[in-house]
């Protein structure tokens, strides 16, 4: 049987009791961490290194890596999916750099080896309910979800098994793969193995498959998020103003690191923000949070109220995200304004910087 995706919204009316991992469950995850964890691969393996795991109870790929040989985190991390693996090659390959923008694309379970200040005091009681002891620096283990546009979260009882799944498969493949480097394959070759729980030979088991990678496939409520009506009149109205151009505006969009939590047996949520921020100046024209769904609308107009309230429009708008481009494009084009795709909004980047620092 398939279990359903347990995402926030679902989560809602779930009942949390049947979602929390049992002991065998937790007893499984932790005795798999731990001899990952022996078995160090990050000392003889680099972290663009992926495999694929079918996991029999959700009938999804999900595709494994292993970080540490940079001496920071050290952990064993699956993506989830198509949408998992994608985010992340768009890491990989520099079109995400701003952390901000990787939190978009971040779906992913992981299980890391941390210090004890470092583990909360639900993990800690888990770990003492099952009689586990741990000593030293990296030799804690800590199981979080990681959703686009919330914290980091503990793991429900189907991502414990999943992730324990991954992490027993992990103690098969990676051995193997220090005997050949060659038998993972290469996502950018288009082919990757991946490890399949059926019957092969007249017996049932787990075994290697070399499978397409995924292609690119954004999800549909990203898709959506996107279809924002042009706001025609607002236009034609400032432009009927005939102000002149001068000067350049860079608009900001991200996740807020403001963790949002409206109710006790919800996931805390990032809401969107979006700062207007003139470049010459480093003054703040617009800064404003809005919890993701509605928000683009919203946005948009922001954008344009900011447009029509100031003497002179800006001659250059730059932005660093597409559906803030496509948010700006049709105003642009509507006024006469040069717009920019950039990778980098450094005034934006300061002011931001300024407002998180005066909130603590």
């Amino acid at each position: 049987m398939r279990l359903p995706d347990l995402t926030p919204k679902k989560l809602k009316n779930a009942n949390f009791k049947d979602l929390t991992p049992k002991p065998p469950d937790w007893r499984r995850l932790y005795t798999a961490a731990e001899s990952f964890r022996q078995l160090a691969p990050w000392e003889w393996m680099d972290d663009d290194r992926i495999f694929g795991v079918k996991c029999p109870e959700t009938g999804r790929i999900d595709y494994c890596g292993v970080l540490g040989a940079l001496g920071e985190v050290f952990a064993l991390i699956a993506y989830e999916g198509a949408e998992g693996l994608n985010g992340y090659l768009k890491l990989l390959s520099g079109e995400l750099q701003e952390r901000s923008h990787v939190l978009e694309h971040q779906r992913c379970l992981m299980a890391s080896f941390d210090d004890r200040s470092d583990l909360a005091p639900e993990d800690l009681e888990v770990i003492r309910s099952l009689g586990l002891k741990f000593r030293g620096k990296n030799r804690w283990p800590m199981f979080r979800h990681y959703l686009p546009g919330y914290l980091p979260w503990f793991v429900t009882a189907p991502q414990a098994r999943t992730l324990a799944t991954c992490l027993e498969q992990a103690l098969d493949v990676l051995p193997r793969y220090r005997q050949n480097t060659a038998l993972l394959g290469d996502p950018e070759s288009g082919s990757l193995l991946v490890r399949v729980y059926g019957t092969q030979k007249g017996q049932d088991g787990w075994h290697d498959e070399i499978l397409p990678a995924p292609g690119e496939d954004p999800s549909p409520a990203e898709s959506a998020e996107l279809n924002v009506p042009i706001d025609e009149i607002g236009i034609a109205r400032i432009r009927r103003q005939a102000k002149k151009c001068r000067g350049t505006w860079e608009i900001g969009y991200c996740y807020a690191p403001m963790p949002i939590r409206e109710k006790r047996e919800e996931r805390p949520y990032l809401p969107r923000l979006l700062g207007i921020v003139d470049q010459e100046s480093g003054m703040i024209l617009s800064f404003r949070l809005e919890k993701s769904g509605e928000h683009l609308p919203i946005f948009r107009d922001i954008i344009l109220a900011s447009l029509g309230e100031r003497k002179f429009l800006p001659a250059h708008l730059l932005v660093d995200h597409d559906d803030v481009e496509a948010l700006v494009a049709p105003m642009a084009a509507g006024l006469g304004i040069t717009l920019h795709r950039v990778r980098e909004l450094p005034a934006f980047a300061e002011a931001l910087d300024a407002l998180l620092a005066t909130m603590g």
